[in-house]
Order: structure tokens, then sequence, then C-alpha cells
């Protein structure tokens, strides 16, 4: 009776171990796959996705095998870039890694500001934004419906401005520009009236230059410009790249896959995203710096875009990014979201101070030693429509704004064109580390009184000027603003008196 029992049990563990062994042994790894959208070739961006998987191999529970998929490749070969996110949101493959543009971007409001923002944030600000200002929280109740779980896995770091056959003088010179890029700005663009092309790929782009089918194109940075020999078409290659300050890389995971981890993996997970983000962003940061140096020792232009253009790439992106705010209540959300952070702790008089230990020039003792001189200014504003310059001694210069063309007539807001010189001078200031002892702003009337409409504009001029002063960073207590009454007829070449000039000037006394 016993020995028959022994057999039946024999029998019963041969059974149950057969069964373990088969594909249901709990030991045998669980697959964690991760589609890029990338190609195998775009280096920073293999390196850190393989970085990424191999760190959680090493510290993730072994039950787990980790395998990364590039576009174009294996089984996933025939999977578009832009239909990675439906491949994580069905399930058919664990994880995705790329940019929020291509997770299904023409569908979700509010997505484009998950990766970069026209005039937005650095790449520190946004990971900041994302990690203590609420960013991912709301980031992740978009994805929400899709059955997606989105993390920050590292940036770009941002973008040049682009490469363009003509030089940039001003906001006209885009109407009829052929113009190939993928982001946001390419709404912009379209506002200015340049034909956009979004169908050429970044390994497609060169030719297409060479074929006359654009004149101007946009990536990102130096490194990976210079990787698609970007420098040998176009010579002109302008910053700052406006539309893109940051490029956040994202790794999205099928919600049921997250729900199905153990704790301490999903810990591990959000540990190793973590350092991915900061290892692909100093890459990133390094090669663009290597790289920038390079293209210039092959003769490529780097060029400032005009303040006149870079004021209306402003105008337009607010008004766009309102539109793409109002399209749900989740993306206007998210947009007062990242406003608020971005005033309250990038936009503050403490980061300005920040930035001073970091960005004071280290030659200033010998720029202002080897004779800083009025004529630099005045050299500065030669061509000017609105501002002529004088000297006032040795370490002071007298800068004078016409009245129409810095106003209009009998207004204060200031035109484009005074704005674009308020930017030069402060330009001028930085570019040769001066030190100032104080601006005088000098609003002049033809008479004084407080009932003379003359001297009030000359005084809110005056106000105007100080503003535009103060808001491109001159220190407010630098600056003294006062106005002056003048009582002097018009002399004329001949030297006969005409009638009384009416003057409603205003000037700039800098004095260093």
């Amino acid at each position: 009776m016993y020995k028959k029992i022994f057999v039946l049990l024999g029998i019963l563990f041969l059974i149950t171990g057969t069964y373990l062994r088969s594909g249901n042994d709990p030991q045998e790894p669980r697959k964690l796959r991760i589609l890029s959208v990338y190609p195998r070739k775009l280096a920073v961006e293999r390196v850190g996705l393989e970085k990424f998987a191999n760190d959680l191999k090493k510290i993730a529970n072994t039950q787990y095998d980790i395998e990364v998929y590039y576009n174009g490749e294996g089984e996933y070969k025939n999977i578009k870039p832009d239909d990675v996110f439906d491949e994580v949101s069905n399930g058919k493959v664990e994880m995705g890694f790329g940019t929020s543009p291509y997770w299904k971007g023409k569908e979700i409001p509010g997505n484009m500001f998950m990766c970069a923002v026209p005039f937005g944030m650095s790449a520190k600000d946004m990971y900041a934004w994302l990690y203590r200002g609420g960013g991912l929280e709301l980031w992740r109740e978009m994805y929400e419906p899709y059955g997606v779980i989105p993390f920050s896995i590292g940036d770009t770091v941002g973008a040049m401005g682009g490469w363009f056959k003509k030089e940039i003088k001003n906001i006209k010179d885009f109407r009829g520009m052929k113009i190939r890029t993928l982001a946001f700005d390419a709404k912009i663009y379209d506002r200015l009236g340049a034909e956009v092309h979004k169908e050429f790929s970044a390994f497609e782009t060169l030719p297409a230059y060479d074929k006359g089918a654009i004149d101007a194109f946009i990536l990102l940075g130096p490194y990976s410009d210079k990787k698609n020999n970007f420098h040998k078409g176009p010579k002109y290659y302008y910053y700052p790249g406006w539309q893109e300050p940051c490029g956040v890389i994202s790794l999205i995971i099928n919600k049921k896959t997250w729900d199905n981890l153990e704790d301490d993996v999903k810990k591990k997970i959000e540990i190793v995203c973590s350092n991915t983000y900061h290892y692909i962003y100093n890459l990133f940061d390094s090669m663009n710096s290597r790289d920038l140096q390079e293209l210039k020792k092959e003769g490529v232009q780097i060029k400032e875009f005009p303040p006149e253009v870079l004021d209306k790439f402003r105008s337009l992106s607010t008004i766009l990014l309102e539109e793409e705010a109002n399209k749900s209540q989740l993306s206007a959300k998210i947009y007062r979201s990242f406003k608020k952070f971005k005033k309250e702790n990038v936009d503050t008089e403490w980061r300005k101070i920040l930035d001073k230990a970091v960005h004071y020039s280290d030659t200033t003792t010998q720029k202002l030693t080897s004779g800083l001189t009025a004529k630099k200014f005045i050299d500065g504003l030669a061509g000017s429509k609105v501002a002529t310059a004088a000297a006032k001694g040795n370490n002071s210069v007298v800068i004078t704004f016409s009245g129409a063309a810095s106003f209009g007539s009998w207004k204060s807001k200031p035109t484009p064109a005074l704005v674009s010189e308020i930017k030069s001078i402060v330009k001028m200031i930085n570019d040769y580390s001066i030190s100032i002892k104080w601006i005088k702003v000098e609003g002049h009337a033809s008479t004084l009184g407080e009932d003379c409409s003359n001297w009030k504009i000359s005084k809110n001029r005056a106000n105007t000027v100080a503003k535009l002063l103060t808001d491109n960073g001159i220190d407010e207590s630098l600056i003294k603003t006062i106005a002056y009454g003048e009582d002097y007829p018009l002399i004329y070449p001949d030297n006969t008196e005409g009638k009384r000039r009416i003057n409603r000037r205003v000037e700039l006394v800098i004095e260093y």
C-alpha cells in the first residue's frame, strides 16, 4: 500500500517539475523589449539607450531580459517611428524610446510641451519642472487614456537656429523661403510666409538642399548637424535655437507591463531613467561644445538672428502656444504650470545673479585696460535708423533717439527699431564687459511744464526707454530718468531762423 503511494507521489513530482521547466517556470526571464524611434547609427541616442538597458540589467530582478530594438532592424523593422507609441499602447512591445513629437504628437493636445517649447526652458530647468514642478504628473495624466506611462530619460540640450543659404537681415527674408523643419517652429515659419517642408528626413536634407528643393533647414545642435554634414551645404549657421532651447527624450512603458512589475523593479527603472537622463544630457552638451569649434574651423559663419527677427519669433510663438494650449482643458493646465514654473524659478533676479558668476568674462580686465573708447559705441550704432551717438569725454557716450522713428507721432510706445537698438546697446555693454557708473535717460521737450503735452510725452518716452533697458538686463539702480524743457528755434543751413522747433527726443548718457 505504502509502495503505491510513494510511486504516485514520484509521478506527481515528475509531472510538476516538467510543467515548471516548460515556459511557465517562474525563474525563466520575462522580456522587456525597448523599441527606439532612432536608427542605430545615431551614436548618442544609441549609447544612452544601451547604457539604460545595461544598467537596468545589472540592478533589476534577474527574471527580466531587456532587449533593445532600433528603427529599421529586427522583427520591428517595418514599424515607423510615428507608430512606436501605438505599439507600446497596444502592448505589442513593452517600452518605447524617443521624443513626445513621435508619441502621437498630432493627436494629443499639449503633447509638444513635454519636449521643447519656443523660448521655453533649458534642459536642466525642464527637468526641474517635470520632477519638482508637477510636469511629470501632468504628462502621465495626458497619456493615461492610451495606457502609457512616460519618463524623461535624456535631453538633446537644445538646438541651433538652423542653416540658411542667405544672410538673414530682417523678418521679410523668410517670405517665400523653402525651409525644412519638423518641430513647432514650422507653424511660425508658415505664418511668416515661408514654404515649409516636412517630408525630408535628416539624412535626406542635404541632398534636397543640393538639388535646390530647400533653401534652409533645421535639425539640432552642432554635434548632430556636423554628423549629417550640414556644414557642406549653407554657409550661415544661426543662433539662438529659439524654437528648441531643450529637447526632452522620453521612455514610455505599457501601463499593464508597468502594473505587473514588482515595486522594487519600478523604483530601479525610475532611478536608472534619472541617471541616464544626465548621462545623455552631458554627452550632447560636450559634443556640441566640441563640434561648434570644429565647424568654425571649417569656415562656417556663426550668425545671430537680428533682434527684430527674434522679437517676431517670440510674438508669434506666444500667439501659437496659446492656440495650442486652448485645444483642451488639460493642455491649458499644462501650459499654465509651465509658465508659472518658468516665471518663479527661471526668470528671476536670483538666476541673473547666478549667471553672472558663471558667464562673467575672464578677459574683463584686459578689455577695460586696453582702452575702451566712446568710438566703439558710435561705430556700433552706425547705420541705425533711430539713434545717433557722440562722444562726451573719454568715459561717456551720448546716444540720441529721434522721436518719430523711435516712437511714432505723438506716442510713447517703442517701435520695433527702437527695441532692436536698445538690445544692441545692452549687447555692446555686455560684449565689451563695461563697468557702468550710471545711465541717465533724458526726455527732451520744446517747453517745460506739467500742462505741456510735449513735455509729458518726452517724460513718458524716457520712462519707456528706461524700462527697455531694465527688461534687457541693465540694473535698475544704475538708471536715472529725467525730463527737460527746451525752447529754441530751428536754424536753417543759411543761418536764418525758422519757426520754433517741436522736439520730443530721448537721450541716453552712459558713463563708465
